[in-house]
């Protein structure tokens, strides 16, 4: 989608909502980097400097930040739903 800027998304394996975030940003045809906080020690290090609270954490450019799965917000930030 135009207008995002580079997207990252910050999972763990064994997390749901990660697979889902993971899910919904195929299916809205977001281009993402997935870094793994739980087996990669600089992406933990990233995500803690973000929020370091819970995961997924989505950030889209440098200015939008999802925490958790919120499939309503992510569709506002790409503008695939209304306010």
């Amino acid at each position: 989608m135009d207008g995002i800027g580079n997207a990252v998304l910050y999972g763990s394996d064994d997390s749901r909502e990660s697979n889902a975030m993971v899910e919904l940003l195929k299916e809205l045809g977001i281009q993402f980097e997935y870094r793994q906080v739980n087996s990669d020690p600089a992406a933990m290090r990233e995500w803690e400097q973000l929020d370091g609270e819970r995961v997924p954490l989505l950030r889209l450019g440098n200015n939008s930040i999802v925490r958790g799965f919120d499939r309503i917000k992510v569709q506002q930030l790409v503008g695939w739903v209304g306010c």
